[in-house]
């Protein structure tokens, strides 16, 4: 949302970023539409349902065979716009005129990467009802552009990890390649100059010149930091091409640099608040309360698409140190497990609760990727955080309301990582295809200590004889059953002599009353009998 409450749009993007970087090719029409989220486009994945996205066809030409259709299938998927680089071609004003979407061309020398960074940049964290990304990025932007124009040189405002937040497009402004660079990938370059420069801009209230540089080809500039109080946020860079600044313009470098503090501060709080919200909506969602459609829908939950939910956890108590509260690092994978999941689906929201940290991921095209998606992050996780992580993937909703059956298919299969079953190694990545017989099982379980009378008498004497004898009567025909029969096999499982297992079978049948020539006897028998193996162990 932006100040004036409504959502933004293709056309303020546009604004914001400005040309050469963004041409519509369409004209105005569609310019107006609300957008979300870029998504790159892949010709071998199915394209997924992102509404109000944009989608960046990386290698695809206007005059590729099949571009209306994609535009088509854009438009059906719910996107707003599609952007494409021409590579020099002047693009077919016949496809474009009759596009059911806005067709954006992108400047050749832009990285897809960087240009997937700035719109994501400007689109995110925005808080409900407020300020949104929109007038935070369109400030900073708006700042740089007004310092450029009162100083004479190209700006760049940037946080303290280097990154560019935004940068004067104003074409006169000369520019020297480290600027270039910076700008195209979004962060400057890592040189060992660039430390002593900042360390000097970091310690100072002042503006700092810095000469022209002979070995690289740097252009003299000068910089000033951003503050809030003793706060360090970033600073700003201009570029001196003609002169040194005066000190009307370092006065305009210093002002800036105050207004930029109170943007970046409040682009900070609005990604903290929206973490926030979209924690505690997670958190309604997964105790069964649900939302509005509206307010799920703006965390990328609606009907038609199919949410699947992912529980993190370490692999064992090690991860956090023995009697060491296991909340800051819970709270590091919190945070990296959704960083990841972020980096291929739009809308992941995630929130720790105890040792497990939930994501979801409100759109994905099938059992198989959301499979994907998890063994990847395990390796990515545990790389980063130095410890093994393992990932309970849920079945595939069908819709938002079956958010907290998720929750619950994930607790059952959490149950089963920590629990295994004797001699059965549990994998890193677990879907409840993977442990279906021991989630059965542990139903099975429950549904008996609940209901006694579904035990077969015979079984509670057999069970009750076992106790008192020393006797081995349900191992026994466990091991039957599983070998399907196979007396020799069940033996050697048992370290017996077949003659003696079929004895303990024959008298099982007549100590105890049990028959089980039929099928579903055998099968009755066998589940109440694991049962109490599972109990015992």
């Amino acid at each position: 949302m932006n100040n004036s409450g409504r959502p933004l749009s293709l056309g303020g993007l546009l604004g914001i970023l400005g040309a050469p970087l963004l041409t519509p090719l369409t004209g105005a029409a569609g310019l107006e539409s609300s957008i979300s989220v870029p998504v790159i486009h892949d010709h071998l994945d199915t394209l997924p349902e992102t509404p109000g996205g944009i989608l960046l066809l990386v290698g695809v030409q206007p005059q590729d065979p099949g571009f209306g259709e994609l535009l088509v299938r854009a438009a059906e998927n719910g996107y707003s716009a599609v952007a494409l680089k021409t590579h020099g071609q002047p693009p077919e004003s016949g496809i474009h005129d009759s596009a059911p979407l806005p067709v954006i061309q992108v400047d050749d020398q832009v990285p897809w990467l960087h240009l997937d960074n700035l719109i994501t940049a400007v689109t995110s964290g925005r808080p409900a009802g407020s300020a949104s990304a929109e007038s935070y990025g369109q400030d900073l932007f708006v700042l740089a552009n007004a310092l450029a124009t009162a100083t004479d040189g190209a700006v760049a405002i940037e946080d303290l990890d280097r990154n560019i937040l935004a940068y004067s497009n104003l074409e006169r402004h000369v520019v020297d390649p480290l600027r270039r660079s910076g700008i195209l990938a979004r962060q400057v370059p890592d040189m060992e100059k660039n430390i002593d420069q900042y360390r000097s801009v970091m310690l100072t209230d002042t503006v700092v010149h810095f000469p022209y540089d002979p070995s690289d080809g740097e252009l003299p500039r000068c910089a000033a930091p951003v503050r809030a109080g003793r706060q360090m946020l970033g600073s700003i860079w201009v570029i001196e091409d003609k002169e040194p600044l005066g000190p009307e313009a370092e006065s305009a470098l210093l002002e800036v640099s105050r207004l930029a503090a109170v943007h970046i501060l409040r682009a900070q709080n609005a990604v903290d608040l929206e973490r926030q919200v979209r924690t505690e909506w997670l958190r309604s969602a997964l105790d069964g309360h649900g939302s509005d459609p509206a307010t799920s829908a703006r965390f990328g939950l609606m009907e038609g698409l199919s949410p699947v939910l992912l529980g993190f956890m370490f692999a064992s108590e090690t991860a956090v140190g023995a009697g060491a509260p296991p909340l800051p690092l819970t709270r590091q994978l919190g945070i990296a497990a959704e960083q990841y999941c972020s980096i291929f689906h739009a809308n992941v929201s995630a929130l720790e609760s105890g040792r497990v940290v939930y994501v979801l991921v409100p759109a994905i095209r099938s059992e198989a990727a959301a499979l994907r998606l998890a063994s990847g992050a395990t390796a990515a996780l545990g790389a980063r955080l130095g410890h093994q992580v393992n990932v309970a993937v849920s079945s595939v909703g069908e819709s938002p309301g079956t958010v907290a059956d998720l929750r619950r298919e994930i607790e059952d299969i959490i149950g089963v990582i920590e629990r295994p079953e004797p001699g059965r190694e549990i994998a890193q990545v677990v879907s409840t295809r993977d442990v279906n017989a021991a989630l059965l099982l542990r139903q099975l379980t429950s549904l008996l200590g609940n209901q006694p009378r579904l035990i077969h008498p015979g079984v509670h004497e057999l069970l009750d004889h076992d106790a008192r004898t020393g006797s081995e009567y349900r191992a026994s025909l466990c091991a039957y059953f599983a070998h399907t029969g196979d007396m020799a096999a069940a033996a050697r499982s048992l370290n017996v002599h077949p003659n003696t297992l079929r004895y303990r079978v024959r008298r099982a049948t007549e100590l105890f009353g049990l028959d089980f020539t039929r099928g579903d006897d055998q099968l009755a028998l066998w589940v109440q009998l694991r049962l109490a193996e599972s109990a015992a162990g």
